[in-house]
């Protein structure tokens, strides 16, 4: 099972402290738990030790932690104290030392667990879930390409209702709503639909304003699907449109495609935005291509590794990525062209493949 080689890269990283644990609160935006056990409930604590792997929750999921984590013990919440079961454990397995993620858990459950449990000490694995999920599984890659090709999908079948009059936010609500049809778990983040002087700000947010006639329109969409993000960019043009518009989307376009053609495993960050950026610069657009030029996309919209130029590591194989420059000019519009990959040893596999325009 693929959770039990997480739990032992888990184990090796922590090879300092005897113990891991990740708290899982509602809206936590928490993605650990479900990587390393499989449970998608809102309430749980994973303590992962060198010998079993225990998870805390209520009876609300009782049914759902046998189903999803045949490999945790279930330890029920509400018939005795957590620390109480928790410190228990500890004795049992001679625990002296546990670790969390300081940037994944909130300041008042660490607070508690010292206050509670003052014979074992806190030791910090900072963003050790993210270094991790970096590399990405053949399920995994199965699950991204499925929530990408949701997207795309849904925006094709958007396309039609592309047109002048039309508000922006009833093109976000409807390719929302067809996201959803076609599959989505939930939306992954708040649609953008920029029209206009709108698409200079990079994540507008979807407005009345009506669509017009020689307008650009720049739509940024994702959904989840079985725990698994998309992120897609796309800018599309209304009817004719001036040359400084269109000049703006050839010279993204270009770099964007560029970024791709130079993409594999073993470049770096900083490599890719680079390349990106000179293509912005030598037409003259530089100063406006105003945030890196991509993320990686996994459990989490925006997560490890990132595309840019603080980021020089080499990105590893199997890794996904966004490549998504962009121009955002005020009073004129902007353009960004998105599109979700996956590297590879000798170049890369295009998970949303097409560009468009109209």
């Amino acid at each position: 099972m693929a959770y039990n080689s997480r739990i032992e890269k888990i184990r090796k990283e922590a090879n300092d402290a005897s113990a891991f644990l990740v708290f899982n609160h509602e809206h936590s935006g928490q993605p650990a738990t479900r990587y390393l056990s499989g449970f998608s409930g809102s309430e749980s604590v994973l303590v992962i030790t060198g010998g079993e792997n225990f998870i805390f929750t209520d009876g609300r999921y009782f049914s759902q932690t046998k189903e999803e984590c045949p490999d945790f013990t279930l330890v029920p919440l509400g018939k005795s104290t957590f620390f109480e079961d928790l410190n228990k454990i500890f004795e049992k397995f001679g625990i002296g030392k546990a670790a969390v993620d300081p940037l994944r858990t909130d300041y008042a459950s660490v607070s508690k667990f010292k206050e509670k449990i003052k014979d074992v000490s806190v030791m910090s694995l900072e963003n050790v879930l993210q270094k991790i999920r970096m590399v990405k599984d053949e399920n995994e890659l199965k699950l991204i390409e499925k929530s990408v090709s949701i997207a795309t999908s849904s925006f094709e079948e958007l396309l039609p209702h592309i047109k002048e009059g039309v508000m922006e936010k009833e093109l976000a609500r409807k390719l929302e709503f067809l996201m959803i049809e076609n599959g989505a778990k939930k939306i992954a983040f708040d649609t953008t639909v920029a029209s206009g002087e709108n698409g200079a700000k990079p994540h507008a947010r979807a407005s009345d304003k009506k669509i017009k006639k020689g307008e650009l329109v720049t739509f940024d969409f994702g959904c989840f699907y079985r725990g698994y993000a998309s992120d897609v960019t796309r800018t599309v043009a209304i009817g004719e449109i001036p040359s400084k518009l269109s000049e703006i989307y050839e010279t993204v376009k270009m770099s964007q495609e560029a970024g791709l053609k130079a993409a594999k495993a073993g470049i770096s960050g900083a490599e890719i935005d680079k390349i990106c950026r000179d293509c912005i610069s030598e037409k003259g657009y530089g100063d406006y291509f105003l945030h890196g030029t991509g993320h990686g996309l996994g459990m989490e919209v925006h997560e490890l590794p990132y595309v840019s130029a603080a980021n020089k590591e080499p990105l590893p194989e199997n890794s996904v990525i966004t490549i998504e420059p962009g121009i955002y000019i005020e009073g004129i519009g902007g353009v960004r062209i998105e599109d979700t990959i996956v590297l590879k040893k000798d170049g890369n596999a295009n998970l949303s493949g097409k560009l468009f325009k109209r």
